[in-house]
C-alpha cells in the first residue's frame, strides 16, 4: 500500500478506532523499554485502551504485580546490586 493511502487512512481513524486497531494486530508487537545491565528489556503488548484523550498501551509486563516477578527483568536488577 501506497504511503498517501495509508496516511489518509490513519487519519480517518479515530483513536476509539486506532485502540481496536493496536488490539487486532497486539501478538505482532513488542515494546522496547531499554537497557539494564547489558539486559534489553521489553514485553509484549497485552492491549490498547483510551486513557483521557490518550491511547494507552499496555504491555504483558504491566499484569505483574512486581516487575522482579518477570526473571529476566529480575536478573538485570540483580546485577545492579552486585556492583
Amino acid at each position: 500500500m501506497e504511503h498517501k493511502k495509508l496516511l489518509d487512512i490513519a487519519n480517518d481513524l479515530s483513536n476509539e478506532n486506532i485502540c481496536d486497531l493496536i488490539n487486532l494486530v497486539s501478538d505482532r508487537f513488542d515494546v522496547f523499554f531499554g537497557c539494564l545491565n547489558g539486559h534489553q528489556l521489553g514485553s509484549g503488548v497485552a492491549s490498547a485502551s483510551m486513557n483521557g484523550t490518550l491511547i494507552q498501551i499496555n504491555c504483558d509486563s504491566a499484569d505483574l504485580e512486581d516487575l522482579t516477578d518477570d526473571k529476566f527483568i529480575a536478573g538485570a536488577i540483580n546485577l545492579s546490586k552486585e556492583v
